[in-house]
């Protein structure tokens, strides 16, 4: 790996934020609980009370950190992970010891379709909290070049010869999967059309 991933990786494990590019748009990134998880919220302008999801390496990885996850929501994720789908559940005993889910109870993961991402989350051994790298209320970004200079300083995974651009260029479409069936939060790239045609599989109820 290079010595940019390296650096990130320290300074993910100092609990600082990071930059880091994902399949959809560009992130801000830290270890659920630690002090860079607060600064996101400082940086983005966002309010306290939001939560962040949490990306995780592997279905393995989810289900240590998710409780009661129903069998629609388990089809989901093998069906679109790794890709641009986020899935609300409950939160595991380890998961509220690693880090602040939502007021219910609950914490959104996904599975990013970025290999670098899941390689620094393999590295970590846990799930990072990310969330998107913008100003709270404006447009998420696929460009490095359209990132506020405030973000493109942080610690990134790539060398400074290589800033990609994000492949989707959309933000994920999050399904609350805590209460009696499918619940669309945001429309993002994969469809209530195709959920629902996965979901019904395991016989929803």
């Amino acid at each position: 790996m290079s010595t940019a991933f390296d650096s990130t990786l320290d300074s993910l494990r100092a609990g600082e934020t990071v930059l880091v590019p994902t399949d959809t748009v560009y992130g801000l990134a830290a270890l659920p609980g630690s002090a860079g998880y607060d600064r996101i919220f400082e940086l983005k302008q966002r309010p306290v009370g939001q939560t962040l999801p949490w990306l995780v390496s592997s279905l393995e990885m989810f289900h240590q950190y998710a409780d009661a996850v129903p069998s629609w929501a388990d089809c989901l994720a093998s069906a679109f992970w790794p890709g641009a789908l986020t899935l609300v559940v409950g939160a595991s005993n380890k998961a509220k010891l690693l880090g602040r889910p939502a007021p219910d109870g609950t914490i959104a993961f996904r599975i990013p379709d970025e290999p670098l991402v899941r390689k620094l989350i393999q590295e970590l051994g846990c799930p990072i909290a990310c969330t998107s790298a913008n100003l709270h209320g404006m447009p998420a970004q696929r460009d490095f070049s359209a990132l506020d200079a405030r973000f493109r300083e942080l610690a990134y995974p790539f060398d400074d010869a290589y800033a990609p651009r994000c492949a989707g260029g959309c933000a994920s479409t999050i399904v609350d999967c805590s209460g009696e069936g499918l619940r669309v939060l945001r429309e993002g790239p994969i469809s209530e059309e195709g959920l629902l045609a996965v979901a019904k599989k395991s016989h929803r109820p």
